[in-house]
């Protein structure tokens, strides 16, 4: 039986004390002084709803107080896609939103679940409060910067004395000779690009950072296409400050051998 078929016997009852719906699962904190029906748009098509205490609300829908787990990865990913979706349906509706992470869970005990997930609300009513006015009229970017390394290497040694010194003693080297020579070339011309990517990331990101209201450093990615990747940033920016991280990241495309690649606009999940 599919982990899929599994979750919807325990919602439907069919698997003993597995159908009482004794969890609330929670996609965002938004503002909203009303309780609303978003309808059947949850993981595995749950209806999804919101719970509120004063101005805040959780959207949640209702489960088994036990996490989403599954050997199919495909499900796996299906189920967090899900999740994300809520999460942008919720942003388009009231605009901020505070997600939190996918199998976020508030259990029922001594109260119900639904009473637990408003207590949680009021235990952390200021901090949360605080959390979304900070993100108010901003969203998350993915700035991906990459680079030819094929023209960049060429650029690089014909700027290079060394390179350029070592490349005529290949030439009048024998053949055995004349290979370890290039050996010693391709070391340096690594070393060499190796220093540049470093320099160029740190002037894109000062750049960049000037633009957006945080920041944070991603790991790069292997090399697809041809083009190698030497900056991997998500970026928090406000709407009036979009246009200047636009202009910042036209001059990196104007550059030859350089592109660029921006995702989004995202909630705020690296900032939450």
């Amino acid at each position: 039986m599919s982990q899929r078929r599994v979750r919807e016997r325990q919602l439907q009852g069919d698997v003993p004390g597995a159908g009482e719906e004794t969890g609330r699962y929670v996609y965002c904190v938004t503002w909203a002084l009303q309780g609303v029906e978003l309808g059947p748009i949850g993981i595995d098509g749950l209806d999804v709803f919101t719970v509120t205490h004063k101005a805040l609300c959780a959207v949640v829908h209702r489960c088994p107080a036990q996490p989403y787990q599954a050997d199919d990865q495909d499900v796996a990913a299906e189920w967090v896609l899900a999740h994300h979706r809520v999460v942008d349906a919720a942003g388009q509706r009231w605009g901020t939103v505070l997600p939190l992470t996918f199998n976020t869970i508030i259990a029922a005990g001594e109260k119900s679940a639904e009473e637990n997930v408003v207590a949680w609300l009021e235990a952390e009513y200021e901090s949360l409060g605080s959390r979304l006015d900070s993100l108010t009229g901003k969203m998350e970017y993915g700035v991906q910067v990459f680079w030819d390394p094929g023209m960049i290497a060429r650029k690089t040694a014909e700027a290079s004395p060394e390179i350029t010194a070592l490349e005529e003693q290949i030439r009048s080297k024998g053949r055995g000779v004349a290979y370890m020579y290039r050996q010693k070339l391709e070391a340096m011309l690594k070393k060499q690009l190796e220093a540049k990517a470093e320099e160029e990331s740190r002037g894109l990101y000062t750049a960049i950072r000037h633009c957006v209201d945080s920041v944070h450093v991603e790991k790069t990615k292997e090399a697809q296409e041809g083009r190698q990747m030497i900056m991997n940033l998500s970026c928090l920016v406000s709407a009036e400050n979009y246009g200047d991280l636009e202009a910042e990241l036209e001059k990196v495309r104007n550059r030859k051998g350089f592109f660029v690649r921006v995702a989004g606009p995202f909630p705020p999940y690296s900032f939450c």
